[in-house]
């Protein structure tokens, strides 16, 4: 054993701390695996019940002698533990004065409470200070246990069981809430908050399972989840489960796509070359004609409703007083039956060869799901001449999910 000495006063035998690393982990009791249940072909681990979270406090014994090695009478006595992360100078990490009953000479107390930012796997050395006396010298350097040393940074933890090497839940019920929480700070290069990988061709290189979020990543300027597989599936979603996004997606439709809404229309047809359609008014003219452009769209992307958001036409005009008399669209409920999502009757005009963009946000019965998703466009034309024609490049649709 190493002696501090300081003044008359020595500690002798101050216990090597087997606890520290653990609390750096996060990890305050030892859990054993329950069996192996099947989820169809998942596995999940089964942990028994830890019935509570170890204490932050550090325990210390000690031997207090004078400056002939003779045990200080029976009393109590004012202490001072301290903990830095290095021999000499370094930061203090962790501070604590108690007042432990001294019998014999020996004593027992607790240091603390150190948490996880005190300790996070760093080396330690402990000072002590009795009473007036100096802090005493040199500083006694702490060793962890061999099994808490798997827990240091940089540690490996191998094993070769059925189940989780290592299993890590947290039963709270708040919303920020997580089981493992992974942080890279890496400013460039390539760094992973946490990284999966697997050699079983059946394997899986992170797995998440669960009623809410089973895997949830976050990054503000790279990815917050990247999947590669060389061979087989980088990113599979099985069961009921759903791939969600928040991001926005957009369905183009061709002005190519319009039709008639009527046999009997007198219009004249002529596509363009590049995915639109001019429609004119034709010698005998029609009044006010409709057209129709007919939208194929999934109700449901990935498990998650459709809702969709907004609505861009692009189109052109000729003719001064032509117009888009007006602009209907409706979702089928039903066979000849729906809901309106939007009618617009104001004129749309567009400046002699000019390419025009109007915009319309869609805020009512616009969500698509696996029970209605059929979409209606409709477009009303007004011609001031046998010769005008209006020209439909094309549709936007924006969609969001949940």
């Amino acid at each position: 054993m190493r002696c501090l000495t300081s003044g008359g006063r020595i500690v002798i035998g101050v216990l090597a701390l087997a606890l520290l690393t653990a609390l750096a982990a996060g990890l305050g009791q030892a859990q054993e695996f329950g069996q192996v249940e099947q989820a169809g072909s998942e596995a999940t681990n089964s942990p028994a019940e830890a019935e509570g979270i170890v204490t932050s406090d550090v325990p210390i014994q000690g031997r207090l002698t004078d400056a002939d090695g003779r045990s200080l009478p029976d009393d109590t006595y004012s202490i001072t533990f301290r903990l830095y992360d290095a021999e000499v100078g370094g930061n203090l990490l962790c501070e604590d004065t108690d007042q432990p009953s001294v019998t014999n000479g020996l004593f027992t107390t607790l240091i603390g409470p150190c948490t996880a930012d005190d300790i996070n796997g760093q080396e330690l050395w402990l000072s002590i200070q009795v009473e007036g006396d100096n802090e005493m010298v040199p500083r006694q350097q702490i060793a962890p246990v061999p099994y808490a040393r798997s827990l240091r940074p940089g540690a490996n933890i191998v094993a070769g069981f059925p189940g989780a090497v290592l299993y890590v839940e947290n039963s709270d019920t708040t919303d920020t809430s997580s089981a493992l929480f992974g942080h890279a700070t890496g400013a460039s290069g390539l760094t992973y908050g946490i990284a999966g990988v697997t050699e079983s061709p059946n394997g899986r290189g992170v797995y998440g399972a669960g009623n809410g979020v089973g895997v949830y990543g976050l990054s503000t300027t790279g990815y917050g989840g990247y999947f590669n597989s060389t061979s087989g599936v980088a990113l599979r979603v099985a069961g009921s489960g759903i791939i969600r996004s928040t991001a926005r997606s957009y369905l183009w439709i061709s002005g190519n796509s319009l039709q008639k809404a009527n046999s009997d229309d007198t219009t004249r047809w002529e596509y363009d070359d590049y995915g639109g359609y001019k429609v004119y008014s034709g010698s005998a003219g029609t009044s006010l004609p409709r057209v129709v452009l007919p939208v194929t769209i999934p109700g449901q992307l990935y498990g998650q409703n459709v809702t969709v958001t907004g609505l861009d036409l692009y189109y052109t005009i000729d003719g001064e007083f032509t117009v888009i008399d007006a602009l209907i669209v409706r979702r089928q409920d039903g066979v000849g039956s729906g809901n309106l999502i939007l009618y617009d009757d104001n004129d749309l005009t567009c400046g002699q060869g000019l390419q025009c963009t109007k915009h319309w946000d869609l805020t009512q019965n616009n969500v698509l799901s696996d029970q209605r998703g059929i979409l209606h466009i409709v477009l009303r034309f007004a011609f001031s001449g046998s010769i005008q024609y209006i020209q439909i490049g094309g549709v936007r649709l924006t969609l969001e999910h949940d």
